[in-house]
């Protein structure tokens, strides 16, 4: 409740496959865990829809942890757009993690929804996530503020109701591009994640999990055919 500080280097290979794997675990339920996350380099995303209360975003800089072709790990600064939001809903959800084992390029493709384009299923609490080279189309609502600091934008509460001082962990000293809105809508949303971080809960109905050869995608999602209730 007092707000998200986790770990913005990458996880590389095997530790991030269990991070995935682990979630099939709630398949028969789909309830995961109360706090998933999923730190795995560049992921690929794609949801039909997303709602979010209390939303807020900003441009940030993360160190990542890259492999090189012949094995090496180096540091690289990465810009990228932090998102949160207190509690939301999706739309069908598909991210896919590339891993690269033994030389061979592997996918594993987690999805979940019902296959109703017309529902938004996927309920979710607390969620940040970095990404690049994000599209779609977004919609704000509410009280909507542009060109606010990073440091400043508001997203979960604290017990007594206030907002947490700086949840999306901007730095203070670079005073980065930021919104903020009560309400935000995106739909036929994709990008490139570098991590994500859903402090729970999260409910993930028809959740499957799959290997795939190769790096393959999340297919391109349609528009949602009912607005989020």
């Amino acid at each position: 409740m007092n707000g998200t500080r986790w770990g913005r280097s990458a996880v590389l290979g095997i530790p991030s496959l269990l991070v995935v794997l682990m979630l099939a675990f709630g398949v028969r339920t789909g309830v995961l865990a109360s706090s998933v996350v999923i730190q795995s380099g560049t992921s690929d995303l794609a949801t039909s829809g997303l709602y979010g209360i209390d939303f807020g975003l900003s441009v940030v800089d993360s160190t990542q942890k890259v492999r090189q072709a012949d094995g090496s790990v180096v540091l690289r600064n990465v810009r990228l757009v932090r998102a949160g939001f207190a509690e939301g809903k999706l739309n069908e959800l598909c991210i896919a993690v590339h891993q690269r084992i033994a030389n061979l390029d592997y996918t594993i493709k987690l999805t979940g929804g019902d296959g109703n384009l017309a529902t938004w299923e996927v309920d979710a609490r607390n969620v940040e996530l970095d990404g690049q080279l994000v599209g779609g189309t977004l919609t704000l609502d509410g009280v909507v503020k542009f060109g606010i600091t990073g440091e400043d934008v508001t997203t979960i509460k604290n017990p007594d109701g206030t907002y947490v001082d700086n949840p999306l962990d901007a730095n203070p000293s670079q005073h980065r591009w930021g919104a903020d809105a009560t309400f935000a809508e995106f739909t036929k949303v994709t990008g490139k994640v570098y991590a994500m971080e859903i402090v729970g809960p999260f409910t993930l109905p028809g959740l499957k999990v799959k290997v795939e050869a190769g790096k393959t995608l999340c297919p391109a999602p349609p528009a949602p055919t009912a607005p989020p209730s």
